[in-house]
């Protein structure tokens, strides 16, 4: 009787403990990796463009449950501290980055020391290849976007007319694409381009935009490789009253959409930053658990309008919960 008794309690400790441990599997299920500490490293965080990766890579790790540091310049242009931020991270024990270099060649001897140190990394909007040990690159085939905007305005140039570019820094991947996109998509026509270097900044770009008019140059259009610059250039077509040019931007920044649907820009070469911040989260994540990731992750890309303006703007305020 003893025995029995025995075996029937030993039963019911049994099946406790595998309800227990079934309710904590479910409790932990979406954090049950709250350990990893990840950090997103971005070109900088002072524009409505890297605020919206910021806020898609916010809702990944709370999705994933997981400890995640944003971190960013003052400006695009000081990769010097951006390769530094990257340094400190991997110094703090970082298990994962996401890095958007603003300049390939500075960042890639401190992503040789992520992977050393067997950290996996995301690249995202700004690719390196010689970083042959990234996870994957989350971003948009710029080359190919810089052509579609050239393809836009195209239609609305004529044989000697001239067109301005006004682009980020020189030497960096992601605005040599745009423009060298843009530039051949307008290959077919006997265009003059001028090009000058905005520093993707909106203030430089009021200025360069300025001294065009300044100078005289008949300039049939602009294309700016970001929308700050885009700002920037009809700013100073503003101040001038030569509202007549079109600017078309690049990015799909909330300003940038609403001056579309204001009249201000003609047009804006857009794709999803918030998807591409949340990606870049989910991949890296995907690589510390081992699951298989595809080496490119590029963004759809299309050409908004003063037609779809409006719903692209309901959309990224619906990301930003405006």
């Amino acid at each position: 009787m003893k025995r029995i008794v025995f075996l029937i309690i030993a039963s019911l400790l049994l099946i406790l403990a595998a309800c227990t441990n079934e309710n904590s599997g479910e409790a932990s299920n979406g954090s049950g990796n709250e350990s990893y500490k990840m950090a997103s490293v971005y070109m900088t965080l002072s524009s409505d463009y890297w605020q919206l990766h910021k806020a898609g890579a916010e809702a990944a790790a709370d999705d994933l449950g997981i400890s995640l540091d944003v971190l960013g310049p003052a400006e695009e242009t000081m990769f010097e501290e951006q390769v530094k931020i990257v340094e400190d991270q991997l110094s703090a024990g970082a298990d994962a980055l996401v890095v958007a270099p603003s300049l390939p060649e500075a960042m890639l001897p401190a992503l040789q020391q992520a992977s050393n140190q067997d950290v996996p990394v995301v690249l995202a909007d700004a690719d390196i290849e010689e970083f042959t040990d990234k996870v994957t690159f989350v971003g948009v085939e710029n080359y190919e976007a810089g052509k579609l905007a050239g393809e836009y305005i195209s239609e609305q140039l004529e044989d000697g007319d001239t067109v301005a570019i006004i682009r980020g820094q020189l030497g960096a991947k992601v605005h040599d694409d745009r423009t060298n996109g843009f530039q051949d998509a307008l290959e077919e026509k006997d265009i003059e381009i001028v090009v000058q270097d905005g520093q993707s900044d909106r203030v430089r770009a009021v200025n360069i935009t300025e001294d065009f008019l300044t100078n005289d140059l008949d300039i049939k259009a602009i294309f700016a490789t970001n929308d700050e610059m885009a700002l920037g250039a009809h700013q100073g077509l503003d101040n001038n009253a030569r509202t007549d040019i079109p600017v078309i931007g690049f990015d799909g920044t909330p300003d940038a959409l609403q001056a579309i649907v204001d009249g201000k820009l003609n047009a804006d070469v857009a794709y999803d930053p918030y998807q591409m911040g949340y990606t870049s989260i989910e991949s890296a994540y995907k690589a510390l658990e081992g699951e298989e990731v595809d080496d490119e992750i590029f963004a759809e890309v299309n050409v908004v309008t003063s037609e779809t303006a409006e719903e692209e703007v309901e959309k990224i305020n619906g990301y930003l919960g405006n």
